[in-house]
C-alpha cells in the first residue's frame, strides 16, 4: 500500500493539516510507528506518545488542539480509531487480493462440487459431492468441506477448518483456523445405566458477514437447525451447542459456552468465559458480563453478571465486598471474642 495523506483525509472524511503529499505505506501504534506509517490518538491519556510519535500521519479527534502537533501531518476526524481501521482494511484487502487465483493440484474436489469464479483453493483441501462454493472464495490449505455444503460469495476460510455435511454459510463470512462447524451435538440418553447416543441429524446455518474465531465449535442440531444470525462476531474457543439460535449483530467473547436449544436475541453481548444454560430465552440487547453463569431467562435490555446471575451493578458491588471477606472475617472473630460469643 502506498497512499498520500490527502487521499487518507478524503477516505476518512477528515480535515488535513500538514504535508498533503506525505506518503504512507503501513500502519502501526504510536510508539512503534515510523515515517512511513499512519497511527492514531484514540485516547487523550496517550497524548504524550502521540506528540513524540514518529508516525508520518496521525488521526486525531476533531476537537483536539492541532497546534500541539507542530511539524506533524495530522488528520482531524470524528473517530480516530475508526479512521485508522479503514486504513487497516485497505491493507487487509491488498493482502487478500494478492493471493493467486488457483486450485492447488493437491486439492481433492468432487466432480459434483461447484466452485465459483475467482476462487483460491489451497493444498490438501477436500471438497465433497454437491458442495457449492460462491465466487471470490479464499479457502486455505487443509480445509474439509462436506457433502451438500453451501458457501456464499467472498468468504475467507483459513487452514484446518472443518465444515461438515449440509451446512449453509452466507456471504462474506470469515472462518479463522481450527473451527469445526456441524460436528455432532452432545446428545446422549442414559438407558439402564448406559449412555446411548442420540443421532444428530440436523444442520447449521450461518448468516452473512459473520466472523468466527479460531478453534470455536458450532454443533449441528439434533434435528432442524443451529443458527447464527447475520453480522454476529464470535471470538476464539467458543462452544455453541446443538439447536442454539443466536440473533443478528451479537458479540460472543472468548471461551463462552452456550448450551443446547438456548435462543439469544439480536445485539446481545456474552462476555468471556460465561456459561449460558440450555433451553433459555435471552432477549435483545442483553449484556452478560465475563465469567457469568446464566441459569434463567433474560428480558430485553437486561445487563447481568455473576454466578448466580444478578443485575450487573449489584454483581460488581458484591465482588468488591467479596475481596474484603478475609479482613471482615478476622474483625468478626475479634468482635465475638470481645462480646464473649461462642460458636
Amino acid at each position: 500500500m502506498k497512499i498520500k495523506a490527502a487521499e487518507l483525509a478524503k477516505i476518512a472524511s477528515g480535515e488535513l493539516s500538514g504535508d498533503a503529499a506525505k506518503e504512507i505505506s503501513g500502519a502501526n501504534g504510536l510508539s512503534e510507528a515510523s515515517e512511513s506509517d499512519v497511527s492514531f490518538l484514540g485516547n487523550l491519556k496517550y497524548m504524550h506518545d502521540a506528540l513524540n510519535s514518529k508516525a508520518g500521519v496521525l488521526f486525531i479527534f476533531a476537537d483536539t488542539d492541532g497546534s500541539q502537533f507542530k511539524g506533524k501531518t495530522v488528520i482531524k476526524v470524528k473517530n480516530p480509531q475508526y479512521a485508522y481501521s479503514m486504513v487497516l482494511g485497505i491493507i487487509e484487502k491488498e493482502r487478500i487480493n494478492a493471493i493467486e487465483i488457483k486450485i492447488h493440484a493437491s486439492a481433492s474436489i468432487s466432480p459434483k462440487a461447484k466452485i465459483g469464479a475467482n476462487s483460491y483453493i489451497g493444498q490438501n483441501t477436500v471438497i465433497e459431492d454437491n458442495a457449492e462454493i460462491g465466487s471470490n472464495a479464499k479457502i486455505f490449505p487443509n480445509v474439509y468441506i462436506g457433502r451438500n455444503v453451501k458457501i456464499g460469495n467472498d468468504c475467507l476460510i483459513y487452514p484446518n477448518v472443518v465444515i461438515r455435511e449440509n451446512v449453509k454459510i452466507g456471504d462474506r463470512v470469515v472462518l479463522q483456523p481450527g473451527i469445526v462447524i456441524g460436528g455432532d451435538g452432545f446428545g446422549f440418553a442414559t438407558i439402564d445405566g448406559v449412555n446411548r447416543k442420540i443421532p444428530q441429524i440436523g444442520t447449521v446455518e450461518i448468516g452473512d458477514d459473520v466472523e468466527i474465531g479460531a478453534n470455536t465449535t458450532i454443533d449441528r442440531a439434533t434435528v432442524d437447525v443451529t443458527r447464527i444470525g447475520s453480522g454476529t462476531k464470535i471470538d476464539n474457543m467458543v462452544m455453541i451447542a446443538h439447536n442454539v439460535q443466536i440473533g443478528k449483530n451479537c458479540l460472543i467473547v472468548a471461551q463462552a459456552g452456550i448450551a443446547g436449544s438456548t435462543k439469544i436475541g439480536d445485539n446481545a453481548i456474552v462476555g468471556a468465559q460465561s456459561g449460558v444454560a440450555g433451553h433459555l430465552k435471552i432477549g435483545n440487547n442483553v449484556v452478560i458480563a465475563g465469567q457469568s453463569g446464566i441459569s434463567g431467562n433474560l428480558e430485553d435490555n437486561e445487563k447481568v453478571g455473576g454466578n448466580p446471575q444478578m443485575e450487573l451493578n449489584s454483581s460488581i458491588r458484591l465482588r468488591a465486598v467479596m475481596r474484603k471477606l478475609p479482613e471482615m472475617h478476622k474483625d468478626l472473630i475479634k468482635i465475638k471474642k470481645q462480646l464473649e460469643i461462642k460458636d
